[in-house]
């Protein structure tokens, strides 16, 4: 790990309070502006959490009782081993366009590196059950653009998503893959290849713990990162109701 890929300073508070039940992105930044800063909110008494906007007795009991209950050692422990980085919300190194967006992850997990040629990104999403001529013109769109200077973000799926992440790689440029669980837990299983090229020139991302499962509720609030890091969207073959068009959704 080098020097520009350390954990953030005070990163273990950032993921207690983050990790806590009942906080997500939402949650964590009406805490920090309501209290300034996460010691204050790890702090916070239950009757000075229950004057935050939603948050009700039994929330803030909840919160109150779990928020210094994660592992931060052994997660960063973990981290460690794997050749993850950890950053928070307030670390330079954050990429600024994903400050921007409604409820920015407060906690990035990153595999590879990030860099100034990363702010000019697209995304390039769409169907696992694509057809052979999707994947082509996904894998060659990638292409194209990352030869032009692009970064190429996508969410390494089956599919569209893999064929974008392959196409920028092919033209030696640089891909961002957005996970849907822990970094631990590389999905789909099959790209565990693609996931070490992809890190070595470029990055793997996270917002979840290491070892948190792909379950499906976490991929829409995925698809919201994928959109953030990027100027723009390119959808391919997605149907009505897919990830890729809540990708696109959130671009606007």
């Amino acid at each position: 790990m080098t020097k520009t890929q350390q954990h953030s300073v005070d990163i273990e508070k950032w993921l207690k309070l983050i990790r806590a039940d009942s906080v997500g992105p939402t949650t964590f930044g009406k805490l920090i502006s309501r209290f300034d800063s996460v010691d204050q909110a790890l702090g916070a008494s239950v009757s000075e959490l229950t004057k935050i906007d939603g948050v009700d007795f039994k929330t803030a009991e909840q919160i109150a009782a779990t928020r210094n209950k994660f592992d931060t050692t052994a997660e960063l422990e973990l981290a460690e081993k794997l050749d993850v980085w950890i950053i928070h919300l307030e670390d330079k190194r954050y990429p600024p366009v994903l400050k921007q967006i409604y409820d920015p992850p407060p906690i990035l997990y990153i595999k590879g590196s990030l860099t100034r040629q990363d702010s000019l990104c697209i995304s390039i999403v769409g169907s696992r059950r694509c057809s052979l001529y999707g994947q082509e013109q996904s894998s060659r769109l990638a292409h194209f653009l990352s030869s032009a200077g692009f970064t190429i973000c996508s969410g390494m799926a089956r599919g569209i998503d893999t064929a974008a992440h392959q196409g920028a790689l092919s033209s030696n440029g640089r891909t961002i893959a957005v996970q849907g669980c822990g970094l631990a837990n590389i999905y789909p299983p099959e790209n565990k290849k693609l996931f070490e090229l992809i890190a070595e020139s470029g990055a793997c991302i996270s917002e979840l713990p290491l070892h948190y499962e792909p379950l499906a509720e976490n991929f829409p609030p995925r698809n919201r990162i994928i959109a953030g890091l990027s100027l723009g969207t390119i959808v391919i073959e997605a149907g009505l109701r897919s990830g890729a068009l809540i990708t696109a959704r959130a671009q606007l």
